[in-house]
């Protein structure tokens, strides 16, 4: 096995399933003898792995925190209301969810430069897939904006490509994304670079949106028809917030033109039909968010000051009953490594 693969892979026990809190605010319960911090999280579409996994940190490693959880259901209009509450709140620490949680909430270099919408709080950001790109830090050596600190998740596209490139030939690679998702648009960027320097084509599809700025429903299968005809050898979701939420639809639409997915997303492979991801765990992600919140929280660390740290291990992940839909077994050396799951009984093997 190649020696990039061997120093990437991590294997995990487990997976882990999503919850999303019925009301708007939960809290932990803490140590009546030591005064708690409080820390007031704000997230995108519910309490998923990441804040359970944040929130499992808080509590195992003995910090007494009462945390309160804002969920913006998706919705961005909904974050100002949020930045008020926390800026009359004062809580020792912001947690904020996702990249456009993130912008909404500490606001952009370009606008507050080394401040934020949020004063002097504390704010820790995670499942940002771009924060250079997005304009919420300078560098990962420190962010530029004193306090301002985060995590990195997001595995390199470059590490993505190897990855399937162990499995399949990729010459061609196929997106679909919505110009409305800055996200998605750095993604798709990055992969036009990229394309020159690994040698592959990219295809691109874009879809219609409405006035409000969301894809019109039942695109999936005329866009991916398009990329079919292309002659892709793997639709590559590498960051997409629309086509993480519309996993089953668009892997199913994948699967009937035989097309591989490949994604950033565990979830796409694990709850859903996509082919591998390279990905770390966001219940994984989370707990790291919670160590380098007990930094500021416990040890007095000032935002700023901190790397934009990111976790040292990755894992790989094989949808091994899409493998057998679409008639593309994994090579030795990734069944050996990699997570399978969803592997066939043995008498469906057989047949």
């Amino acid at each position: 096995m190649k020696q990039w693969l061997l120093g990437l892979i991590c294997l995990v026990s487990g997976f882990y399933s999503v919850s999303v809190f019925a009301e708007d605010t939960s809290t932990t319960e803490v140590d009546s003898n030591v005064t708690p911090k409080t820390i007031f999280m704000v997230v995108w579409r519910g309490c998923e792995e990441a804040c359970e996994g944040f929130q499992s940190y808080i509590k195992d490693s003995g910090v007494s925190a009462n945390i309160i959880v804002r969920d913006a259901n998706r919705n961005k209009s909904r974050l100002n209301a949020f930045v008020e509450e926390a800026k009359r709140l004062q809580p020792d620490l912001v947690v904020t969810w996702g990249t456009s949680v993130s912008k909404g909430v500490i606001g952009t270099i370009e606008e507050f430069g080394s401040g934020t919408k949020l004063g002097d709080i504390p704010v820790l950001f995670m499942i940002v897939a771009d924060p250079i790109g997005a304009d919420i830090v300078a560098s990962y050596e420190n962010s530029g904006r004193a306090m301002v600190t985060g995590i990195r998740n997001r595995i390199p596209d470059e590490v993505q490509i190897r990855a399937m490139r162990d499995y399949f030939p990729v010459n061609k690679v196929g997106v679909i994304y919505s110009e409305a998702e800055l996200n998605s648009i750095l993604n798709t960027q990055n992969l036009d670079s990229l394309s020159k320097e690994m040698k592959f084509e990219l295809f691109k599809e874009v879809y219609v949106l409405d006035d409000k700025g969301v894809p019109y429903p039942e695109q999936f299968d005329e866009l991916m028809s398009s990329l079919a005809l292309e002659g892709v050898d793997v639709v590559y979701v590498g960051s997409s917030s629309y086509n993480l939420d519309h996993a089953d639809q668009f892997t199913e639409a994948a699967l009937k033109y035989k097309l591989p997915v490949a994604s950033a997303y565990d979830s796409m492979v694990t709850n859903s039909n996509a082919l591998i991801s390279v990905s770390n765990k966001y219940y994984r992600v989370g707990r790291f968010a919670g160590s380098q919140a007990k930094k500021i929280l416990v040890e007095g660390k000032v935002p700023g000051e901190l790397e934009v740290a990111a976790l040292s291990q990755f894992s790989i992940s094989i949808n091994m009953s899409t493998a057998k839909a679409i008639d593309q077994y994994p090579p030795i050396q990734l069944i050996r490594f990699a997570d399978l799951v969803n592997v066939p009984q043995q008498t469906d093997v057989e047949q």
